[in-house]
């Protein structure tokens, strides 16, 4: 079976030549393993030592293995109790499980079953501290409002929404579509001294040109056909708010001039209308674009462009934050399980490894949909890659050797130039404090950073 792993084991049984015989086997697959004749000692050593696992018969003289497991129950019953019994006993095996036992095996005893119990034991304890972990985690270190992120470049916006977050001043938001952008806007208004009052969420994107500036700005009575009364606008609904316009960038050059005049002189006219209104509003752009490349290519005002880019946010995708998949995937879980009201435990370890391995095209909000289809369809107390549909877990695209397997060094090295810039980005690309960090030396991280091309970026 190769390594198992450790774990505290003890066996119970007055047969000498099975307690010989499992005690090497479980010692070959280096478990820690003591053994006991009968009850009274076996529970003399439990109260003494602990252990996570106990193998016990169950005809046993003077205290046979009922009472045992009951004992064991009240002491620690965080503990895997395993029956040993007869083919003739089954019922006696029965009666142990609703008692309370983990599992039961019959003799003769079949060594292979023992280490997958003992294995599966080990792996849904070592997956239930992890969900603790992670839950406690959730609540305290890694989260800014409803934002969770434990990568440093999601830190670092933290720490800057927290300098930023009750000013006025005009920040912008780029990252892909799916990385948190509306709510990244909404934990900055949230924090701010106007999370009393409105925030109101416009999509450029969603409208029409001929629409965008009415719903914008509002407009008069008669204005266009249609417009039977007067509408207050966006801009009016977030007074002594804050307005958050996503897609910026769809905006037409003669409603960025108007937008422009609204953060100069945060004065405006409703379409049709003649009075000059004037507002108290915080503005948040996004855009999923580069503004700055549209201002080079003539298709974003520049004078707008310096004026919304006061405070400027980028929101990475989450193939840039591998590390805080597993922590997302927990909180998503957490949240549909509780919604669905399903008693799961959690995300088994091997379906975890495929979501890690996956590049997430749809970033976060594309995680969040997987694990909520995959707690509606799961029947088992875990999530497995059998709840999660086949683009969601196929590994990111490499290329294979002729013979379909991929050397190792080739499948690490996409991972290995982002966790290396990760590095050098946090120490300021210091390559001493990067190669502390990363735990090489120097001369290793200069080569790879060679290798990757870094050293031509930096």
């Amino acid at each position: 079976m190769g390594d198992m792993g450790d774990g505290k084991i003890l066996i119970v049984d007055d047969d000498p030549i099975v307690l010989k015989s499992l005690r090497k086997m479980l010692e070959l697959s280096n478990y820690s393993v003591d053994c006991a004749s009968e009850g009274r000692s076996a529970l003399e050593m439990i109260e003494r030592n602990g252990y996570d696992v106990i193998l016990s018969d169950i005809n046993m003289p003077e205290m046979n293995g009922f009472s045992l497991l009951e004992k064991v129950k009240e002491k620690i019953p965080s503990s895997a109790f395993i029956v040993i019994t007869g083919y003739g006993t089954i019922e006696d095996a029965v009666s142990a499980m609703k008692m309370g036992a983990y599992d039961f095996v019959t003799k003769p005893i079949n060594d292979e079953q023992i280490l997958i119990q003992i294995k599966r034991f080990f792996d849904q304890r070592g997956l239930e501290e992890e969900n603790v972990t992670l839950r406690k985690e959730l609540k305290n270190r890694y989260r800014l409002g409803n934002m969770i992120g434990q990568d440093y470049k999601m830190q670092k916006i933290y720490e800057l929404v927290e300098h930023i977050a009750d000013t006025p001043v005009t920040v912008s938001i780029q990252g892909e579509n799916g990385t948190g952008k509306s709510l990244l806007a909404r934990v900055i208004h949230r924090n701010s001294c106007r999370k009393d009052k409105p925030f109101v969420e416009v999509s450029c994107g969603a409208l029409p040109e001929t629409l965008l500036e009415s719903e914008l700005f509002g407009h008069a009575k008669g204005s266009f056909t249609g417009a039977i009364r007067d509408h207050i606008g966006k801009f009016g609904q977030a007074s002594g708010g804050t307005i958050f316009l996503d897609e910026i960038s769809a905006a037409s050059p003669s409603l960025q001039l108007k937008l422009l005049r609204v953060l100069q002189e945060r004065q405006f006219e409703r379409v049709g209308g003649s009075q000059t209104v004037t507002v108290d509003v915080r503005v948040i752009i996004a855009s999923n674009n580069d503004l700055l490349e549209l201002v080079h290519k003539k298709q974003f005002r520049e004078d707008l462009y310096y004026r919304v880019n006061v405070m400027h946010v980028d929101l990475p995708p989450l193939r840039e934050r591998l590390g805080d998949i597993r922590l997302l995937g927990q909180h998503f879980f957490n949240t549909f399980a509780k919604k669905y009201s399903k008693k799961l435990k959690g995300i088994a370890s091997s379906a975890q490894k495929l979501l890690e391995r996956y590049s997430w095209p749809g970033n976060v909000r594309e995680l969040e949909n997987v694990i909520e289809r995959a707690v509606i369809l799961a029947k088992g107390p875990y999530l497995t890659s059998e709840n999660f549909p086949a683009a969601a877990i196929e590994a990111r695209p490499l290329m294979k050797a002729s013979n379909g397997i991929l050397p190792l060094s080739d499948a690490m090295e996409p991972y290995e130039k982002q966790v290396i810039q990760n590095a050098l980005e946090y120490s300021g690309w210091s390559r001493k404090k990067a190669a502390e960090l990363l735990q090489i030396n120097r001369t290793t991280l200069f080569k790879k950073m060679r290798k990757h091309g870094l050293l031509r970026r930096h």
